[in-house]
């Protein structure tokens, strides 16, 4: 594997409606189905759909919702071969992503499981030490585990700090490249500016920081580019369930490539803006050629992205 990512992955229910409804009231459903969701695992389902061997670790259910958390990785193209079912009777968690076209929000509604958490004991390190980057989305003793692995054996480790949490913050020696949410970056430092807090988390430890702004685009820091800014790219949104997770599978994809910090941000921008253009976090997930004709002439085929809308309707 070129990358691996590990994470929690979900079982989601993605509905989009119209309009949300108020107290007591009711709204139909413009589209509804199953799709695996989680920050890393669907960053690895785009490291994959753009084309790089991308693989996951964790751990799932035993019951039909692990089930098709695998099934829906090896859909998009994820290895799995060292993901764990746990004991029978268990569940992955369940996630209830409802988005709203009128205001372009969405809002997640989420259940835990009954599978166990990932141990660190349970990581398969040989599988770990062919990759070339890893990804991680917490500071969990599993996640601290392969990150100092990583640091060992010269692996890059790539950090969704999507949600502010101390663990993350402790492992911040142990990264390279730190991506972090306009959120996590607001409860950390509250106002303060962004090349400020960008330079203060550089010198915890990574060589790389970029905060992701939403539809403002992204700020980022190195210090080979300096201090830069992303712009987002204008399209007509649908859904923005897991932009972000896109996003970083999408950045990986560009230190791939070789691209540095500004051009991979630019990249990354792109293939998360068509992904918002399809409902879902995955459906919309363009291929290499897609993306690459969007950034040359603003176009977006969604030949692909339909037929992978008509593949998950089916589930329902």
């Amino acid at each position: 594997m070129e990358v691996v990512g590990i994470g929690v992955p979900y079982y989601d229910m993605v509905i989009n409606v119209s309009k949300m409804p108020g107290l007591d009231g009711a709204a139909g459903a413009n589209e509804a189905f199953y799709q695996g969701g989680g920050k890393v695992a669907t960053a690895m389902a785009a490291a994959a759909r753009l084309g790089r061997r991308a693989g996951i670790i964790a751990k799932v259910g035993e019951n039909h919702r692990g089930r098709f958390v695998i099934e829906d990785f090896r859909y998009n193209g994820v290895d799995t071969s060292a993901v764990i079912v746990d004991a029978p009777g268990t569940s992955s968690p369940f996630c209830l992503s409802l988005s709203e076209e009128e205001h372009k929000t969405r809002i997640f509604i989420g259940k835990e499981g009954t599978a166990g958490e990932l141990q660190p004991e349970e990581i398969d390190y040989s599988y770990l030490g062919k990759a070339k980057y890893l990804h991680l989305e917490n500071g969990r003793p599993a996640s601290e585990a392969a990150a100092r692995f990583a640091k060992e054996h010269g692996i890059v480790t790539v950090m969704d700090a999507d949600n502010y949490q101390e663990g993350i913050v402790k492992l911040l020696p142990l990264l390279d490249v730190f991506i972090a949410s306009e959120f996590f970056y607001r409860d950390m430092f509250g106002e303060l500016d962004y090349e400020a807090g960008c330079r203060r988390l550089m010198t915890a430890g990574p060589s790389t920081v970029i905060v992701t702004l939403g539809s403002r685009g992204s700020v980022g820091l190195t210090e080979q580019d300096g201090f830069f800014k992303t712009e987002s790219f204008q399209v007509p949104v649908r859904d923005t369930t897991g932009a972000g997770d896109v996003f970083h599978g999408a950045y990986i994809v560009g230190l791939l490539e070789g691209m540095n910090a500004p051009e991979c941000a630019r990249f990354a921008s792109a293939v998360s803006a068509i992904k918002c253009t399809c409902f879902g976090g995955r459906t919309g997930i363009p291929d290499r050629k897609t993306v690459a004709e969007f950034l040359e002439t603003g176009v977006i085929d969604d030949t692909q992205a339909q037929e992978r809308l008509a593949y998950y309707r089916n589930n329902l």
